[in-house]
């Protein structure tokens, strides 16, 4: 594998992107459609990116801003290329960009039935908030 590449993601990446979620053992409520991570990347392109190396995505992670925190959302690597430092990088690059955006603590949201993750996060200095639980509600359009 050669050297990866941190980079915005454009929409022509948005299949690929789904594709990787959609191959890992994620667990969500609603569909990933093109149309919604179009709608993202026109709000805040610069908080949507991907990794990329040989030419192939082979990461993507969702930065977010409140105005106040940042947010650190649908990290992923390929399963195969794992452990090889792209999931950090890809984090690293997220928490510059929300650093210069203002931020002085960064939530991750992190699926408790992905097993990995938890201790990529801890290895990152994230720590659990039990002080914090956090709903969600699907609304129609």
């Amino acid at each position: 594998m050669s050297d990866v590449t941190i980079r915005e993601a454009v929409p022509a990446d948005f299949d690929t992107i789904i594709a990787m979620w959609n191959s890992i053992d994620r667990h969500t409520a609603l569909p990933d459609e093109p149309e919604y991570l179009q709608r993202f990347h026109d709000f805040s392109p610069d908080l949507f990116l991907v990794a990329e190396a040989d030419g192939r995505i082979v990461g993507s992670v969702i930065g977010g801003w409140d105005g106040w925190r940042g947010h650190i959302a649908r990290l992923v690597t390929d399963p195969a290329l794992r452990r090889k430092g792209i999931a950090q990088e890809l984090v690293s690059e997220i928490e510059s960009r929300l650093r210069g955006r203002g931020a002085r603590r960064i939530y991750a949201l992190v699926d408790r039935r992905s097993p990995p993750a938890i201790p990529f996060w801890e290895a990152g200095d994230y720590v659990p908030n039990d002080e914090i639980i956090q709903f969600s509600r699907n609304v129609d359009k």
